[in-house]
């Protein structure tokens, strides 16, 4: 290709490598991010809600913090888990899908779709 000529769109179809996008949430991002918003919930719950014991308000901001903590990362890991799971089901979907047209000649029209394939 080092002679200026462009490749023609039969080259190309025939050199593409097919490959699949996957949509899923980086998990570690996603679960810490529920656990500080858990800790913020929990510490201000802590300082709102009255002290019912005689162990002070720093030790009942200091539990509920953790508690939501733990709340909100369980909560945030369930949801990226189901994220994830999803996820992989459409790609192997559209997997498949790349797969048959290729088997099957896939011929796209010329005129149709964009740089990075028909749509």
């Amino acid at each position: 290709m080092s002679d200026g000529t462009e490749p023609t769109p039969d080259h190309l179809r025939d050199s593409a490598i097919p490959a699949t996008y996957r949509r899923a949430p980086r998990t570690e991002r996603f679960i810490l991010t529920g656990v500080g918003i858990g800790l913020f919930v929990g510490l201000i719950l802590g300082a709102t809600l009255p002290a019912g014991t005689a162990v002070g308000r720093g030790v009942a901001m200091l539990l509920l913090g953790l508690g939501g903590a733990l709340a909100g990362g369980l909560v945030t890991g369930a949801q990226a888990a189901v994220i994830e799971y999803v996820s992989g089901r459409s790609a192997d979907r559209q997997r498949d899908v790349i797969e048959a047209e290729a088997a099957a000649g896939f011929e796209a029209d010329d005129n149709e779709g964009t740089a990075d394939g028909p749509r």
